[in-house]
């Protein structure tokens, strides 16, 4: 057939099929399984507009390019009229694609029109993509779009289907990127349905999701942050983690110091009642100003000496409205943060012994005034959450620790809220951690503990299969990823917190010139969960009930230790082994994701000897001694003084002999 001749033939099919009408007749046939009668598709096409004359001339007009053809029964499509529609449906399908307005809701609660181009951006921008991946997956989005003829799009549906693709394409890294961080609504329902949950916890609580999402896709490489959610390491405060360091020690005469250098009005003598009225509530404001940068505690070194000495709490009248200002914030300090738990530690140090002298003794008597008055907000308010007091019990002799104990207040209220250390050894915070320098003569003003993260000792086990080499190795690959935990976070806190204008004057108040490298001398706390556990399950008994088991024990734990020692000497850096959280702290946290992944956790407890083991109290000690000198940091016994079948008089003059590093009575 020459050129000319199809030319032709194709500017008749097109003049021919210029008119709607024509089409709607093809598409009626072509959908047709029978011949239509005449009538029958003149109605179905022309509804209530009949006109046979105008009908019958369109019939025609199709018959004779050949598109339909006639019998005795009706019309019918031809071959070449469904090949013809085909395209003219092609063409409006491609037409459509391009003149289709679809419309998206975003995710700042606006409706607009949405430009394709936009995904192409996005890829680029936030997914980092090459353009021409970009492109491609762009397209292939917008395709798929088509065929579900969707015209009206949400912004999480739209983050669906390109994320589907890019599992697809392998590129699972930029859909981690680009995962939208919330919480699923069922979750915010049982939420909102919660009525223990106040209105700011709730908004507290979402918020954290996000942060925690944050922290897991986009801020830590997967295989730290597989070893999270596998509960192989134990994360605290993980909402905060990236944006705060989780503790700091600062000697209350620091604070004083601040306070005088930035208020030249107070007198460091605080000789009236105005002094005192000024310098109490500068404190209140500057620990304050302290509290935002912290995820769990700040420790007030020397409170006792440096500040309570200036309060009389002897007297019934001088002062009393100054005490009740102290204690009411106090207890609005550990209040605000709403998890029942104590954000706010108070040391009780004393010089020497001959603090039953003169003004010691007086001292002596002010301080159990004051701890007395705590003691007695626990019963007269449920909901008083008393700061932890860390009592230096290593200038006593046990018939003033004893009086003190059983006479002159009644530890049974303040509970694990009371440490009695021995200054010489170790200072603690509420996550049982060694504060001090190594040399103890030194003045410390500020010491930052930038985290406290945990091995998990069981999940080690279960995988070891009783092999102590096995075991070995586990642990030193935890403590390599431990090591890679602290580095991110190092470097996480500081890219956050050096942008803040308010930590560099603030941080550099206690440091001095060397705030700068506040990060590098911090303390990094490494400690573990479910160590009875792990003997359990590798050794086949309790740690202190065989010896087999407890020597299996000791080598674990001696072992992480040479290795955070050994990191320490060629790196200088500032490790610490030290004890777990106190009882059930790591189960019952909010933040902290592991206790809900594997509920045998709920049952970890840090105590190195079990609570129902039926030891004397005498062999409990002496095996927690041998755990002392491994443990450089912190190590606190937990005792019971009306266990051991013996009276409590009996029990803490044992404890008192024993030189336990710390201990705690109830």
């Amino acid at each position: 057939m020459s050129p000319d001749k199809n030319r032709n033939d194709i500017e008749k099919l097109l003049k021919t099929l210029g008119q709607k009408i024509r089409i709607d007749i093809l598409k009626k046939l072509k959908n047709s399984e029978l011949v239509v009668s005449f009538s029958k598709l003149q109605k179905e096409i022309l509804d209530t507009n009949q006109n046979s004359l105008n009908f019958s001339y369109h019939i025609k007009a199709l018959e004779k390019v050949g598109l339909i053809s006639s019998s005795e029964d009706g019309y019918f499509i031809s071959s070449l009229g469904k090949k013809i529609l085909n395209i003219v449906l092609s063409m409006e399908q491609f037409l459509d694609d391009q003149n289709k307005i679809t419309m998206i809701r975003t995710s700042k609660y606006s409706k607009e029109v949405f430009d394709f181009k936009k995904i192409e951006d996005y890829l680029i921008k936030e997914g980092e993509l090459e353009r021409y991946l970009a492109k491609k997956i762009a397209r292939e989005v917008k395709e798929r779009l088509s065929k579900i003829n969707i015209e009206y799009l949400t912004s999480p549906l739209m983050r669906e289907f390109i994320n589907a693709i890019l599992l697809e394409e392998g590129l699972e890294d930029v859909r981690h990127k680009l995962t939208r961080l919330g919480t699923p609504p069922y979750e915010v329902f049982k939420l909102f349905k919660n009525n223990e949950i106040f209105p700011e916890n709730f908004i507290q609580i979402l918020g954290s999701d996000v942060s925690e999402q944050f922290l897991l896709l986009n801020l830590l490489p997967n295989h730290l942050a597989d070893l999270y959610l596998s509960g192989e390491i134990a994360l605290c405060h993980l909402n905060y983690w990236s944006l705060r360091p989780l503790s700091i020690y600062v000697n209350t005469e620091t604070l004083l110091d601040i306070i005088f250098k930035r208020y030249s009005n107070i007198s460091k003598n605080v000789d009236n009642s105005k002094d005192l009225l000024s310098l109490l509530l500068s404190l209140v404001d500057l620990i304050y100003q302290i509290k935002p940068y912290f995820s769990e505690d700040l420790v007030l070194g020397d409170f006792n000496n440096k500040f309570l000495s200036l309060f009389n709490f002897l007297s019934k009248d001088k002062n009393s409205d100054f005490h009740k200002i102290l204690f009411s914030q106090i207890s609005r300090y550990n209040k605000e943060i709403n998890d029942s738990r104590s954000h706010l530690s108070l040391e009780f140090c004393y010089d020497d012994k001959n603090h039953l002298n003169g003004k010691k003794r007086f001292q002596f008597q002010n301080d159990k005034l004051f701890l007395e008055k705590l003691n007695n907000g626990i019963n007269y308010n449920e909901n008083h959450i008393n700061p932890l007091i860390l009592f230096d019990y290593s200038k006593f002799d046990f018939q003033e620790i004893e009086s003190f104990v059983l006479n002159d207040i009644n530890l049974s209220n303040l509970g694990k809220n009371f440490i009695f250390y021995d200054n010489k050894s170790h200072l603690l915070n509420s996550n049982i951690i060694k504060i001090m320098n190594s040399d103890e003569n030194k003045f410390l003003r500020a010491r930052i503990i930038l985290d406290k993260i945990l091995i998990n000792l069981n999940s080690i086990s279960s995988e070891a299969n009783q092999n102590d080499d096995v075991f070995c190795d586990l642990l030193q690959d935890k403590l390599n990823s431990v090591f890679e935990f602290f580095s991110y976070k190092e470097s996480l806190i500081n890219r956050k917190l050096n942008s803040l204008k308010n930590w560099e004057p603030l941080v550099s108040d206690f440091f001095g010139e060397d705030f700068r490298n506040w990060s590098k001398y911090s303390l990094k706390s490494i400690s573990f969960i479910g160590l009875n556990e792990a003997i359990i399950n590798h050794c086949g008994l309790e740690l202190d009930r065989v010896v087999a088991s407890q020597s299996f024990a000791l080598k674990i734990l001696s072992l992480l230790k040479d290795l955070i020692n050994e990191k320490n000497e060629n790196e200088n850096e500032s490790f610490v082994l030290s004890q777990p959280h106190r009882d059930r702290y790591i189960a019952l946290s909010k933040n902290n994701k592991i206790m809900k992944l594997n509920k045998k956790n709920h049952f970890y407890s840090p105590r190195i000897i079990r609570k129902n083991s039926k030891l004397p109290l005498q062999e409990k000690i002496s095996i927690f001694k041998k755990f002392e000198t491994v443990i450089e940091g912190g190590t606190k016994f937990n005792n019971s003084l009306s266990s051991n079948n013996m009276s409590k008089e009996e029990s803490l003059k044992i404890l008192m002999e024993s030189k336990l590093k710390a201990f705690s009575i109830h």
